[in-house]
């Protein structure tokens, strides 16, 4: 069978992106074979073809996040078939038309789930929870950069759990994160007084989405001395205080966000959505930043 992959032979801007067509081998033991029908793009993607993160050689190629339809399966398997309609985190990429992913990776796609929803939630779904997880029982909480996808979840997951959530973004997302169940906060000049004024007393914890000095600085002053102070942003930090959570796959954690979306318990937001042969379009408003919600390509 054969799959279009999206890759790119040298770093850069968007530019450097093509599609190849490529032969996929035979199907690997404990793996499914998935016509994909979309998948979300994030900002890692996108940091990932500029050089800003080295995770691998050339060509490199792109995606953590799919739904889709199995096609083929591995013979040993139980419980799925072909046809089921699924999604999750990726194997080795997921922007492209068919992809082969472990069986232990799948959730079902719920019947009243659009693709492009179902596309975008393995990713950050897995990342919001874990981050709530490392952090631990908390009543309060400071989200930096929160009206993007991890973010978005991250409000909702906290709510869920009783904690009181503070949020930053951009102007135009203040209502965005007030509907989530956050208290908005804009970023810029004046941060921490900002802050101080929605939440008097000190935080229990701080997950910064964006990575920049100005987040540092405010979590270090609000947040309490034996609180919780991380980052998923990936970039150098100048405190030993702040730390890094990375995400832990974890099935059951995605089925928890995937049944809290199809009840209609969690919002999620895609607010832009790109046909394959659009993917340099797609990165390119990645780079730019200020996204709220999901991006999806589609197959």
């Amino acid at each position: 069978m054969k799959s279009s992959v999206l890759i790119a032979k040298k770093y850069g801007q968007p530019d450097v992106l093509e599609v190849v067509t490529t032969d996929l081998p035979k199907l690997a033991v404990g793996m499914a074979r998935i016509q994909v029908k979309a998948s979300g793009i994030n900002p890692i993607d996108a940091r990932r073809m500029t050089g800003e993160f080295k995770h691998s050689g050339f060509p490199q190629t792109f995606g953590t996040e799919f739904a889709g339809v199995i096609v083929e399966i591995d013979s040993n398997n139980s419980g799925w078939n072909i046809g089921d309609e699924v999604l999750g985190s990726g194997g080795a990429f997921t922007h492209a038309s068919v992809i082969d992913v472990p069986t232990v990776n799948l959730v079902r796609r719920p019947a009243n789930m659009s693709w492009e929803v179902a596309g975008t939630i393995a990713g950050v779904g897995q990342t919001a929870m874990t981050i709530l997880d490392e952090i631990g029982n908390i009543d309060s909480l400071l989200i930096h950069g929160a009206s993007g996808g991890v973010g978005s979840i991250t409000i909702q997951l906290a709510k869920e759990r009783g904690i009181k959530v503070v949020a930053t973004a951009s102007e135009k997302n203040q209502q965005y994160l007030r509907d989530l169940g956050a208290i908005p906060v804009t970023y810029g000049s004046g941060l921490l007084q900002r802050i101080q004024t929605v939440h008097q007393d000190l935080f229990d914890a701080s997950i910064d989405m964006i990575g920049n000095e100005e987040a540092t600085q405010a979590s270090l002053q609000a947040v309490k001395s034996n609180g919780f102070i991380g980052t998923i942003a990936g970039r150098p930090v100048s405190s030993n205080r702040v730390r890094p959570v990375w995400v832990k796959r974890n099935v059951g954690n995605l089925q928890h966000v995937v049944d809290g979306i199809a009840a209609g318990r969690f919002k999620w937001e895609v607010s832009a959505t790109y046909p394959f042969e659009n993917a340099k379009q797609a990165y390119s408003d990645i780079l730019d930043g200020h996204t709220r919600g999901k991006s999806a390509l589609t197959f």
